[in-house]
């Protein structure tokens, strides 16, 4: 770490996210909104002269580093099966994997400032790692075993007591806690017991320079969707969680009350083998309504591909029993486009209700095609609602957002108390 005038000036951060790789595409596999904030925020950093590190397990024969950028690298390390693994079994491999990290850093002689672990896994391994090399944890759980428990969608599996555990270890073990939200804050405080002054509430961010408003003309000739179709989108992984079977049924609903055809665009693939029971359970459901020529089921998209879904739909339907944030949303009003949700987690940070969108309580698909009819049968309306969720989005940022954390790795750098650094 360089100093000037005694003040710490970071330069180096390993960032930890063990069970999925930043390589991979949002919206496949385990790849999703944690994926998005890990590159998104390496970038940002990088654009403030930090170099990055991401360090995730090997997924194939022989280790190997990709540079993203010229300060940006993400580093596989060998740790259990060079394979895809459930992530059940993943935790057993992380000692191995604290270890890997360890030694890359010695043969390549690099040290870092901080640690930043993602998700618990990462952050078992990542208090072994700060430890060894003397350094703070700051860690992001993204979700929480608890409270996906509470909200758990019908016949999916609860989280496992090794996940329970390992999150209130982290609460002991890590110096700072990061939160998306006040609720999040709220839910490690009152759920896990998280000491108040060493949680840190840091809203994540939107590319404002890629998501933003378009021709939606022009989005839609190169989707091949008619300019003249009501047009719903869901991004996102397909597993339980996300509760798409309610804006199937909403769409269902409301398909008769249009004075205009409809299409559903599907983006993302099944997360696992609950997701792939999933998909298979939402294929027989719009088999079973008879919406299979309204519904497209695009699989997975690269990320730099989204604007154009964003800005081709009428609006974008969230329906997750739970949700820490809700990055698909915010780069859906980004890009003008309003947002129908269920009332969960960060959506009510993103989704100005009434203004930009539209918020739920109950899952009702009569009560959630009613607020779709609202939208889509309205074109001026529509406009309002546009131009207020591109506004609301305007707040959300990546450079400020990273901008804060540097602001905390460097506090926490100066050998602070971390409830210094937290306020």
């Amino acid at each position: 770490m360089r100093t000037y005038d005694d003040a710490p000036m970071l330069t180096r951060v390993a960032v930890l996210a063990y069970h999925s790789s930043p390589l991979a595409e949002p919206g496949s596999g385990d790849a999703g909104g944690m994926t998005v904030y890990v590159r998104q925020l390496a970038e940002a950093h990088e654009r403030m002269g930090i170099y990055t590190d991401i360090f995730t397990r090997a997924t194939g024969p022989g280790g190997a580093i990709v540079s993203l950028s010229d300060k940006v690298r993400v580093i596989s390390i060998q740790a259990g099966p060079a394979r895809a693994l459930p992530k059940e079994q993943l935790p057993e491999y992380l000692e191995d994997f604290a270890i890997g990290v360890r030694a890359f850093s010695t043969m390549q002689r690099v040290t870092y400032d901080v640690v930043h672990s993602h998700y618990w896994q990462s952050g078992i391994a990542g208090a072994s790692l700060a430890r060894a090399l003397g350094v703070p944890l700051v860690h992001s759980q993204h979700t929480l075993g608890r409270v996906k428990n509470t909200f758990l969608a019908p016949g999916d599996a609860p989280e496992s007591q090794a996940r329970l555990d390992g999150e209130h270890r982290l609460i002991d073990e890590a110096d700072v806690l990061i939160a998306s939200t006040d609720e999040e804050w709220s839910q490690l405080s009152c759920l896990y017991g998280a000491p108040h002054d060493r949680i840190k509430t840091i809203h994540p961010g939107v590319d404002h320079h890629v998501f933003h408003p378009g021709d939606r003309l022009q989005a839609r000739a190169e989707l091949g969707v008619s300019p003249d179709d009501a047009v719903m989108l869901y991004v996102g992984r397909i597993q339980p969680l996300k509760g798409l079977d309610l804006a199937v049924r909403a769409a269902y609903e409301v398909l008769p009350a249009l004075d205009r055809d409809l299409t559903f665009l599907m983006v993302g693939g099944a997360s696992g083998s609950s997701g792939e029971r999933e998909l298979d359970r939402i294929v027989k459901l719009i088999e079973s309504l008879g919406l299979r020529d309204h519904v497209r089921l695009v699989g997975s998209e690269p990320h730099r591909r989204l604007p154009t879904y964003y800005r081709a739909a009428d609006v974008l339907t969230v329906c997750s029993h739970s949700e820490s944030f809700g990055l698909a949303a915010i780069e859906a009003s980004a890009c003008g486009t309003p947002v129908i949700a269920t009332a969960v987690g960060g959506l009510s940070y993103i989704v100005r209700d009434g203004r930009s969108g539209f918020l739920l309580n109950e899952r009702d698909p009569v009560a959630f095609a009613s607020r779709l009819k609202t939208l889509l049968s309205d074109q001026t309306l529509w406009r309002e609602f546009s131009l207020s969720a591109s506004g609301a989005a305007s707040l959300f940022s990546w450079d400020v957002t990273a901008s804060t954390f540097v602001e905390l790795y460097e506090c926490l750098a100066r050998d602070l108390a971390p409830e210094a650094c937290t306020c």
